[in-house]
C-alpha cells in the first residue's frame, strides 16, 4: 500500500484525511509541524506527501524547498490560501506537484484522493514502463537487469525494487531498513551495506562496470539512471 505523509496542523481536517484515505488503501502518517515531517522523511520511505502552507513552526513552501533539494517525493500543497500567485509559486517557484484548496463539505477528501490516484500512477512506473536497464514485475516480485532475470533474496529484491523505482534519488539506510521491515534483534544499518555489496556483486555478474547504485557517504544510497 502507498505510504502517505500528511502534514497538516488543523486536526479535524487532518483526522478526515486520515480516515478517507485509509479505508481507500492507504497507509497514512500524521504530523502537525514541519520539522516532524521532514524528521521523518529522513527514516522512512514515502510515496506522495499532503502539505499545508500554513504550519505553525515552518512555512509550508520552505519544508518544500527542503524536500526538494533532497528528494522528488511527490508533493500536493494543500492549503485554504486559494491565491492565484500562492497557487503559481507552490507549482513553480517550489516545483509542487499538485494544489489542492482546502474546502468545507464531504466532497473535498473525495477530490484529495483521486488527485493522489491520479499523481501516483504518473510518477509510479509500471513493468513496461521502468526503463531500459531494469525491469520490476510488482506481481511476481522479480527484478531483471539488461534483460537478464537477477537472483536476489527477498531484502536485495525489495532495496533494488525500491531504488528502481525511485531512480535518482538518495535513500538513507535507515529508509532502506524500514522498506525491507528488517527489525531482527541486532540489525543495524550496516545490515544496509552488506545488502548493495551483494546487489552490486550480482549485477557484475551480468555488467561488470555498472555504477547504477552510487554511495553518498554519510547519507545513502541511489540508483543513477
Amino acid at each position: 500500500m502507498p505510504n502517505i505523509l500528511i502534514v497538516e496542523d488543523d486536526k479535524t481536517i487532518a483526522e478526515a484525511l486520515v480516515f478517507a484515505l485509509e479505508i481507500s488503501g492507504f497507509n497514512c502518517k500524521w504530523f502537525t509541524t514541519g520539522g516532524e515531517a521532514l524528521h521523518h522523511l529522513e527514516n522512512n520511505a514515502i510515496d506522495l506527501i499532503l502539505l499545508d502552507i500554513g504550519l505553525p513552526d515552518i512555512d509550508g513552501f520552505d519544508v518544500l524547498r527542503i524536500i526538494r533539494k533532497q528528494s522528488n517525493i511527490p508533493v500536493i500543497i494543500l492549503t485554504a490560501r486559494g491565491e492565484s500567485e500562492d497557487q503559481v509559486l507552490a507549482l513553480e517557484g517550489h516545483e509542487a506537484d499538485d494544489y489542492v484548496v482546502k474546502k468545507s463539505g464531504s466532497d473535498s477528501p473525495r477530490i484529495i484522493i483521486a488527485k493522489i490516484k491520479a499523481l501516483l500512477r504518473r510518477t509510479k512506473p509500471s513493468v513496461k514502463k521502468t526503463n531500459s536497464v531494469f525491469s520490476f514485475n510488482e506481481a511476481l516480485q522479480t527484478l531483471s537487469f539488461k534483460g537478464q532475470a537477477l537472483s536476489l533474496t527477498p531484502a536485495e529484491c525489495k532495496i533494488l525494487a525500491h531504488l528502481v523505482k525511485h531512480p535518482n534519488q538518495v535513500f538513507t539506510r535507515k529508509i532502506l531498513l524500514s522498506v525491507i521491515h528488517d527489525k531482527q534483534t541486532g540489525s543495524d544499518e550496516a545490515t544496509i551495506n552488506t545488502h548493495i555489496k551483494s546487489i552490486r556483486k550480482t549485477l557484475g555478474k551480468i555488467d561488470q562496470e555498472n555504477k547504477y547504485i552510487t554511495t553518498h557517504r554519510g547519507i545513502g544510497y541511489s540508483l543513477i539512471l
